[in-house]
């Protein structure tokens, strides 16, 4: 599998262990002390075949931004991954980088 291929695979894990973590929220009451369950709505933007970025509401009306993820992308390989809060401050910044062969050199996380 390439690079890309196992970076794309971890990314859906993650998405995929978000989800059951909201799933198993929804199911406990929501989680918040309250009785409502949580619902979430999340939209994907892709370019030229890639994801580029992935919002995240509160609810599908999507009056309360949570989280955006932006992915970006050089030679076609993903290079970095902007994790912002709904008020568009950056909490995590993860940069990707390759050798010159293309294969996974290190990956490094910001904390903002």
């Amino acid at each position: 599998m390439s690079i890309l291929g196992q970076i794309g695979a971890k990314v859906g894990t993650e998405l995929s262990s978000l989800s059951s973590r909201v799933t198993s929220l929804e199911s406990n009451g929501g989680g918040g002390g309250g009785s409502s369950p949580v619902d979430s709505y999340s939209e994907t933007t892709y370019t030229n075949g890639v994801v580029t970025s992935i919002s995240t509401w509160s609810t599908s009306s999507k009056t309360n931004l949570v989280q955006t993820k932006s992915f970006t992308y050089t030679d076609g390989l993903l290079t970095q991954i902007v994790v912002a809060d709904g008020s568009s401050v950056t909490e995590l910044t993860t940069t990707i980088t390759y050798d010159s062969n293309g294969n996974l050199e290190s990956i490094t996380k910001d904390y903002a």
